[in-house]
This record gives structure tokens, C-alpha cells and sequence, in this order.
């Protein structure tokens, strides 16, 4: 290999100097005109000049291919969870005025896209509203072709946010937990005072009935970050958490085989106390296995939070030891369509199940 040549060379010999000077100010003059008029690296990703966060990238590919054609009773079930960002009405500033409005049609139409191009067989939710909001969101699928007549509604104390959960396939049972009975605890307030709690938005228990296989799921939002005067924000998912994982235990020791499959928003990263409860111990047969899923470009990022511009994994799909058999994993994988900060500011998470196994 030839090495660049010293300083002491270029002094003997000052004619090398020369045509470096003149190659430097060719290209120095032949490049400026290129980058001119092109945005910088903050106005291309900054979400509120492009509706994409800072990492999303830049190309915007072409039409999507149309879908493959699918017997969806010997497919893989194809389970999609997602937090679609307060599909409800709430007070939102638009235009310089701010007052009770439902979410935007414009994102409802990006969700919708979104969620069909997916082709779910069961579709687990997080934030949505009343039961009207619900149905109008099965209404939009199904004119969009997807057709999930099946449902549960259910919550916790908090009666803005809810959880909700559509399926092609038959519901067989429901055991759905509100805010009263087992899903209370105690805990601080913001004063340090002991204080009795109720989980904030509960926790989804439906059972489908996909072919001669039976899947239970079990779908929470824990309590987000949002610091509140009534409580400790981290404390009350800590406790969330293993009020979910004391619901799961009951389930499993009833029925060591059932396919269980935990998921939604947990409002905090893969190591942290919350989400290694859920979890539980690895030796144990009651263990919740995290299910892996990434992105097209290999990453991991769930959640943006566009006011101090960070991403986390905050959605996660966790399956028992009876269902791990039947993850497919090649296939499963975070969506990260072009538009998806037009739908929330989540990423929904495919997971397919081949129950065929």
C-alpha cells in the first residue's frame, strides 16, 4: 500500500502542491452549487417540517405491493398489538384553539391503512375511548376490507383511556379486570403518604378460538411516565406490573398449557423492574418469554416521544412457554411504514403464531 507522501516531500517539490490547490478549489466550487438548496439534517428529520421523527428515513418508497393471497384458517395467526394514540375525544389544540375534538381524520385514515395492510387476525389495542369509538374504528376496517366482528372493551380507573381487543376469530371466554377487586394496592402519594390505588386502565383477558387451538390474551397499558400530584408515576407501574404477573400466575396455575400471550404498553424499557415482573423468573414454568421483534432496518424502538425527541421500547408481546413453540419469528417484526407517525407516535408489532405446528 502507498502511503501519502510527508510535509518534507511536498516542500521539495511544490508543484504537488499546486495541483492539490487546484483539485481542492474544483470540487470546494462544483459542490456548493449541489448543497445549496438542500435542507439540513434537522429540517429533514424534525417531525414538525416532514410528519416523520428524526430517524425515520428520508426516501419515501413507492406504491406498496398488494397483498399475497392467504387461506387465513391455515396461515399463521397474525396477531397485531398496537397503542393507537387516543382514538377519543380530548381536549386538542388545533388552530389556535383548544377544546374537547376526537382524533383527527387524518390519522384515523393513516391508522386504518396502516392496521390493514397488516392483516390481523386479532388486533390488541391501547388507547381508545368509549365503546362508540371502538365501533367506529371496526366500521372503518371493515369498509377498508378487514373484518373483525369479534371484541372486548374493557378498563381500569381511568374512564378516558381504555383497552380494547378485535378478532376474526370467535371470543369463547372473557375475564376482563377493572379498576375494583384485585387490581388494587397500596402505595405513596406525591407526599409520601400511604394511599390505596386502583390500576389505571385495568387489564384485557379475552380468549379466541383459532381452529381446535384455544389463545388467551392478556393486554395492559401500564401507567405512563406523566408525572401526577396523586402519585409516584414509577412506583404505580411497578405495582401495575405485578398486579399483571399475579394475574398471569393465576392463570398458568390453573392451566399449566395454555397458549397465553401478554402484551401492550408498558411504559418502560426491557430492563427495568416493571417489565423483568411481567416476566418472571427464567427457570420458573410459569416464565414469559419477550418475543423479538425489529424493525426493517434491524432496530428495536417501539415509541418516539416528539418533545425531547427520544425512542424507546415500550410495546412488547411476551408469550408462555406452551405458545414460544409457535412464534414464528422470521415473520414477526415492527411495522415501520413510511406514514406511521401520521397514525400514533407507537409502532404496532406483528406477531405470527403458526398454531399448525
Amino acid at each position: 500500500m502507498r502511503h501519502p507522501a510527508p510535509i518534507s516531500e511536498f516542500n521539495r517539490a511544490p508543484h504537488y502542491a499546486g495541483a492539490l490547490l487546484l483539485l481542492t478549489l474544483t470540487f470546494l466550487f462544483s459542490s456548493c452549487g449541489d448543497k445549496e438548496d438542500q435542507p439540513s439534517d434537522w429540517e429533514r428529520g424534525d417531525p414538525k417540517n416532514s410528519a416523520q421523527p428524526l430517524a425515520d428515513p428520508t426516501p419515501i418508497p413507492g406504491p406498496e405491493p398488494a397483498p399475497t393471497e392467504r387461506d387465513p384458517d391455515s396461515s399463521p395467526l397474525r396477531f397485531l398489538s398496537y397503542n393507537i394514540k387516543n382514538y377519543l375525544t380530548m381536549s386538542r389544540y388545533v388552530s389556535g384553539e383548544r377544546k374537547d375534538r376526537k382524533k383527527p381524520e387524518k390519522e384515523i385514515m393513516a391508522l386504518v391503512k396502516l392496521v390493514v395492510a397488516a392483516q390481523p387476525d386479532v388486533f390488541g389495542i391501547c388507547e381508545i375511548g368509549s365503546l362508540e369509538d371502538l365501533t367506529e374504528l371496526q366500521q372503518y376496517l371493515a369498509e377498508a376490507g378487514l373484518n373483525l366482528p369479534h371484541r372486548e372493551h374493557a378498563g381500569g380507573e381511568d374512564t378516558t383511556r381504555r383497552l380494547a381487543l378485535l378478532s376474526r376469530f370467535p371470543i369463547v371466554a372473557t375475564n376482563s379486570q377493572g379498576a375494583g377487586g384485585s387490581l388494587t394496592y397500596k402505595s405513596v402519594d406525591g407526599e409520601n403518604n400511604p394511599k390505596q390505588f386502583a390500576m389505571q386502565r385495568g387489564i384485557l383477558d379475552v380468549t379466541v378460538q383459532a381452529g381446535d387451538k384455544q389463545v388467551r390474551f392478556l393486554g395492559v397499558h401500564l401507567k405512563s411516565k406523566r408525572e401526577i400530584p396523586q402519585g409516584h408515576q414509577d412506583l404505580m407501574r411497578r405495582n401495575e406490573a405485578y398486579l399483571l404477573r399475579k394475574h398471569a400466575d393465576r392463570v398458568l396455575d390453573a392451566s399449566p398449557d395454555t397458549l397465553l400471550c401478554v402484551y401492550g404498553d408498558f411504559n418502560e424499557t426491557r430492563r427495568e423492574s416493571p417489565v423483568r415482573s411481567i416476566q418472571g423468573t427464567y427457570q420458573s414454568a410459569r416464565y414469559l418469554e419477550p418475543l423479538s421483534h425489529k424493525d426493517s432496518r434491524g432496530e428495536v424502538w417501539t415509541h418516539y416521544w416528539d418533545y425531547q425527541h427520544v425512542y424507546s421500547r415500550f410495546d412488547y408481546v411476551l408469550a408462555s412457554k406452551a405458545l414460544r413453540r409457535f412464534w414464528v419469528q422470521k415473520e414477526s417484526r415492527i411495522i415501520d411504514d413510511p406514514q406511521w407517525f401520521s397514525a400514533s407516535d407507537h409502532r404496532p408489532l406483528l406477531t405470527l403464531f403458526d398454531l399448525a405446528k
